[in-house]
């Protein structure tokens, strides 16, 4: 592999387990505002998607009101809900120990991502958040890995971006760079591989040290 320079990386599922939360969040604010659970496929398909978007695609005029009621949950029980994945702050160290340059490219609010952050301690990795409401244009489009690679003064070719999701990959890719998808998804493995279309595949944090090492 050539020399890599810096990464990109998304936040949910990727650098935090939060499926957990971001279920339990999304069953709240469903049975809250409209009477009962639903299938968590649905919802699952706009994981990397700014939160009101994928809402609104599912429940057509309620977008808003579930955001809020999701939003306000999930401010309750992140601390309790969100799970650090195993074998990422020995990597987000190892990486840095090679001088790699860290950016986080989120669809959250940058305020909610660095909470994550704080709670296992890997703030201190990185060089910025870019997060929903700092773009005009979010996930899957290039704005946001673009505003990363400008903060971190490197070009898309001198960077991977890592991922859980195809629009992930595909922002990352748009800005130059080549791509990484995470196995340990809850995004269906066929769809991330055939939307997001990664130029590797990682079924830990370790294994991109072994990238890098290639």
């Amino acid at each position: 592999m050539a020399k890599v320079q810096g990464i990109l990386f998304d936040m949910d599922g990727t650098l935090v387990n939060t499926n957990e939360l971001i279920l339990a969040c999304f069953d709240h604010a469903t049975t809250t505002c409209l009477g009962k659970l639903y299938p968590h496929a649905g919802f699952i398909q706009y994981f990397g998607r700014p939160l009101v978007e994928g809402l609104e695609a599912l429940f057509p005029g309620r977008g808003q009101e579930l955001a809020q009621e999701y939003r306000n949950y999930q401010l309750l029980v992140h601390d309790q809900k969100a799970k650090a994945i195993p074998g990422m702050y020995q990597t987000l160290t190892e990486l840095q120990k090679r001088d790699i340059k860290l950016a986080i490219v989120t669809s959250k609010f940058e305020v909610t991502a660095r909470k994550a952050l704080q709670l296992f301690n890997l703030e201190k990795f990185f060089s910025c958040v870019i997060g929903n409401g700092q773009v005009k244009k979010p996930k899957p489009d290039a704005e946001p890995s673009l505003a990363a690679l400008k903060v971190l003064g490197l070009n898309g070719a001198d960077c991977l971006c890592v991922g859980d999701s195809p629009y992930d990959l595909i922002s990352g890719r748009a800005a130059g760079c080549r791509t990484v998808a995470v196995n340990y998804s809850l995004f269906d493995h066929g769809q991330l591989l055939k939307l997001g279309q990664p130029d590797y595949c990682i079924d830990k944090p370790e294994e991109l040290l072994t990238l890098l090492d290639r």
